[in-house]
């Protein structure tokens, strides 16, 4: 069955399957796709980006345990199928895990890290589709090594989970 024939959530997931598909027989990063089944042009994989993004994700897990996840591909209402940087839900909420699809539903904690060349619009419609897709916070690491915490309510002081998230200035000596 052609994708363009399904329904809504069964196209995204079969035109992410087909493109996933060929991203690793190609070797590259894996796709995101728009609400309507269009591919998204993803960032470049930036070494210090992709170390930074694994710092945030060795310091949620040295708080929160070991349900975290790096670049998880997630289901969200409105905005289509993308990858999160990091992201933690509670234990009983995983899904039993298929490689092939993403994270039916937004996990309760997702993080993005901008990076120098990040659309910063598009990090923030991110933010927004995780949260009203069922994230209870969205934390985003700026340029400089701001940590901004965010809930559907907006702008928070500090992290619903109480996580404290402190960016290594090594990652920022550049900017």
């Amino acid at each position: 069955m052609k994708a363009q024939n399904l329904s809504g959530p069964d196209r995204l997931l079969a035109a992410w399957r087909n493109l996933n598909a060929q991203a690793a027989s190609d070797g590259r990063v894996g796709y995101e796709v728009d609400q309507l089944g269009r591919v998204v042009d993803h960032r470049r994989v930036c070494p210090w980006h992709q170390l930074l993004v694994t710092d945030m994700f060795c310091q949620l897990a040295s708080q929160l345990g070991p349900r975290v996840a790096m670049r998880q591909p997630v289901s969200t209402r409105s905005f289509g199928i993308r990858i999160a940087d990091v992201v933690w839900m509670p234990e009983e909420k995983w899904p039993e895990i298929d490689s092939d699809a993403p994270l039916p539903s937004v996990p309760d904690l997702c993080i993005e890290v901008l990076g120098d060349d990040n659309d910063a619009d598009q990090v923030e419609r991110k933010a927004d589709a995780y949260l009203n897709s069922g994230a209870q916070e969205v934390i985003i690491v700026g340029p400089l090594g701001k940590v901004e915490f965010r809930g559907l309510d907006g702008p928070r002081a500090s992290s619903l989970f109480r996580v404290t998230l402190e960016p290594d200035p090594m990652f920022f000596a550049w900017a």
